[in-house]
Parts: structure tokens; sequence; C-alpha cells
């Protein structure tokens, strides 16, 4: 009896020759992996000018009309088995996804760490993947992946389009009328570089000091009660981190990025290398902006939380007396640092009658979990009876909830906007410190377990005692 081949191993080899012959037609170097494949069947070697760069992508080719699923004019769907996800996620090198049409004998294509990165349709992922049909392997195909790896060095033109895709991307707050503050992409890049432009920062103070200096250049006190939620900030910092990687300026980690926005619901903080093309964009963005929008280090770095905000809470609050606060029930003493993104919250709660209080909490917390957690303690607390006591910046994301929180109706001052945080003058010293200081002690951590209590006495007039061991 005679063996029969396979009813697929036709296609499927007929999709890996049409590959290879593609590649070979476009100077790509396609080399078969002959020993097992195990969720990829090839690598490709780019090469410019006919030299090999040592730039390698995993592919993996699927062949046959039944992998094209609800297919339209201009995509179609690909639905990957849960197996292939795991091993793909794994890979350390990029992949890419190629399916072949029989039918017409058209070769689409999809790099996968870059869609599972981008999740276009939905930020948990979904069971499908959408290939558009304008990603064929052609001429196209071997420019991204010259681009992927850098390997393709932009024009002024390009800078310009990139330039203006960064604009593009804005966050504008007009809850209060005649202090409206718009933050542009461009804004968080130029204000993220650091390490002589070699490298940029993300953080959410980014984005306030940002407005900080906008609303310090107006000539009247200005409210701050922005609303840094995630529906207004999502589609500018994911439009920003993606726009930063789709265009190679910076090498990201999108594990960490998703992790922190889809699993931590926090923002992400990052330093991130630029690439050549991102320092080059550096210095097309030097010889385009002039005045007083310098391109150049706007940030330093420091381990240190600084001295934020205390929160005071009071028994009673009434205007016509000469002191309008009662004795007081609660103090939160909040320490920030901003490159990092993460406070140092000690609340302190006083019954009654008490004379001295009693730690209720003394731990670091993130954004979210720090608002959570006093939005939880002031829950039904007239307002009047709070007061907020900034320590530091006139703008930052906490202050930005606190004075909405409080419906605060008195506005910061352009002189006070215009001045520079003392936490920023504390962290260029210690910065300077740390380049001047020998090899052996050129990191120096000096975090305080618990915060110092700056304002030792209470707007009351009240000391604020040690609490009771």
């Amino acid at each position: 009896m005679s063996k029969k081949r396979s009813s697929n191993a036709a296609t499927e080899r007929a999709g890996i020759l049409a590959m290879a012959s593609a590649c070979n037609s476009l100077g790509l170097i396609w080399r078969d992996l002959l020993q097992e494949d195990v969720g990829v069947d090839a690598t490709i070697e780019l090469c410019v000018d006919g030299l090999p760069t040592g730039k390698l992508v995993g592919v993996q080719v699927k062949s046959g009309t039944s992998y094209i699923r609800s297919e339209t004019e201009e995509n179609f769907r690909f639905y990957p088995s849960a197996d292939d996800l795991n091993y793909w996620r794994r890979l350390t090198i990029p992949l890419i996804l190629v399916v072949f049409d029989p039918s017409c004998r058209d070769l689409y294509w999809l790099d996968i760490q870059r869609y599972m990165e981008a999740r276009p349709e939905n930020p948990l992922g979904q069971s499908y993947l959408l290939f558009s049909k304008t990603q064929k392997v052609n001429g196209e195909f071997e420019a991204y992946l010259r681009s992927r790896f850098d390997l393709v060095v932009y024009t002024d033109d390009d800078f310009a389009a990139i330039r203006a895709e960064f604009e593009a991307l804005t966050y504008r707050d007009e809850g209060v009328p005649g202090h409206s503050a718009t933050v542009t992409g461009l804004d968080l890049f130029i204000g993220g570089l650091w390490g002589l432009c070699s490298k940029l920062q993300w953080h959410l103070s980014l984005l306030t000091q940002a407005i900080r200096i906008q609303l310090s250049e107006q000539s009247t006190p200005s409210m701050v009660t922005y609303d840094l939620s995630r529906a207004k900030l999502f589609p500018l910092l994911t439009g920003y981190f993606s726009l930063l990687g789709s265009r190679h300026l910076a090498k990201l980690d999108y594990d960490d990025l998703n992790h922190t926005l889809y699993s931590k619901l926090e923002w992400p903080t990052f330093i991130a290398p630029l690439t050549l093309n991102g320092r080059r964009f550096v210095e097309y963005l030097r010889r385009q902006l002039t005045g007083d929008r310098q391109v150049c280090d706007q940030n330093f770095f420091s381990l240190e939380l600084r001295p934020h905000s205390q929160i005071e809470v009071y028994s009673s609050f009434d205007s016509a007396t000469p002191q309008p606060f009662g004795p007081y029930t609660d103090v939160f003493v909040i320490r920030l640092n901003r490159y990092l993104d993460y406070y140092y919250l000690l609340h302190l709660t006083r019954p009654l009658g008490e004379s001295k209080p009693e730690v209720k909490a003394a731990q670091t917390m993130f954004y979210y979990e720090l608002r959570d957690y006093l939005e939880a303690v002031l829950d039904g607390v007239p307002k009047d009876n709070i007061l907020g006591r900034h320590q530091d910046m006139a703008i930052s994301p906490l202050i930005c909830w606190l004075e909405r929180y409080l419906e605060m109706e008195t506005g910061f001052t352009p002189e006070d906007l215009a001045q520079k945080p003392p936490s920023e003058i504390l962290d260029f010293q210690d910065e300077m410190a740390t380049i001047f200081s020998p090899g052996s002690e050129s990191m120096i951590v000096r975090l305080e377990p618990v915060p110092d209590l700056r304002f030792a006495r209470l707007a009351s007039g009240e000391p604020l005692v040690e609490p009771s061991e």
C-alpha cells in the first residue's frame, strides 16, 4: 500500500516557498529552521546595500484560506491558538506572522509584538488578530523592517511629520473658564529629555509641570482643579507611548507599560534611551524651536521623597470667629517622589478629647491608591473642615485632585507658579553631588522611614505633637 502525502502539506509548503521567494527578491536573507518548528518557521536577516546587518526577525507562515476569517475588502481575522500566543509572547526576537492566501498568492504580514503592544481594539486583548490587506510582503514590508531596527535615517521631512503627530496629541482641560491648559505630546517629549538629551523620562508630574509653566505666563491667578482622570489622560498617554515606539524614537519596555496601565491601573514611569533617530529628532527640534521653548535637559533624577502636602481635618469650622477651626481630628502628611510617581503617607488621627494622635497609616502608595484612601477617609467630612497646605509644587497630580475635591475658589498667582519648586532645587543639588562624588559613593539613598512634620503647628494654632507610643 502506497503512503499518501498529507492533504495540507502541499499548501503549507507553498506558503513557505512563496515567502522565501519574496524575501529573495527583496534582498532579504531567508533561513529555514530545519530542525523543529515550534511556533517559528524561519528567520529573516536584513541587509543594507547588500551587506548583512545581523538584525533578525522570526517568521511564522500560515498557509490556506481556512486561516482567513470574517474577511472584508480591507481586512480579515486570524484566530491563533493559545499555545501559539503564549510562545510568541516569550520570544526574544521580533516575530512576523505571515498568512498565505493560495487563491491569489498574496502574503499578508503582522508584527506580533507591536500588535500586542498597541492593543488597538481592546486593552485586555482579544481572541483574534486583525490583518490589514494593505500589509503585503513587498517593498513596503522591507522598509518597515528597516525602520523597526532603526536602519532608516529619517530626513527633515520625516521629522516634520513626526513633530506634527506629536502636536496632534493633546490634553486640554476647560473645567474652569479662563484657566484652561493645553499640553501636547511634543511638550511631554521636550519636558522629558534627560541625560544630555540621550534619554527620555516619563512620569505624571511632567504633565503638571507643563501646565504650571503655561499658567505662570498668564496675568491673573489660576485655578488648578484639573481633571487628571484616566478617561481624560488615557488617549494622550497611550498615543504618546505608541508614537515613541512606532516611530522608533525610544526603546520602551512595553510589557512593563501594559502591566502598569492594565493590571495595576496606575500610570507608568520610565527612563528610556533614545534611538539614533530619537537623538536626531532632538537636534531637529533644536534647529526648529527658538525663543523660550528650549530643547535641552529639563529634568534631574532623585530617589528622595520630598515634603509635598499636609492635609488637616478639623472637627468644626466657623468663619465668623477669629479662629475658625475647631480641634483637629486627622492630619495627612504626604511626601512625593515625582520621578517614580509614588507617595509616602503618614496618617495621624486623634479622637476628640485626646491630646495626642495615633498613627492610622504609614506606607508608600501610588497615585490612585492614595486618592482612593483619602476619598474613603474624607467621605462625609464637610469640605470647610478640610485644609490643604502645600509644601512643594503648586501643581501636581495630587494637588490638582485635592483642589478639585475641595472645590477651591482661590487661585495661584503667576509669581507663585513661576517659581521652581523646592524639590527641584534639592534634586539638582543631589544630582550634582552624585556626579562629582567618587565612584564608590555614586549612589546614596537617604529615604526617611517617617516623613518630617514640616508644619509642626497646625492652622488652628495647635501643635502637632508626637503620636502616642
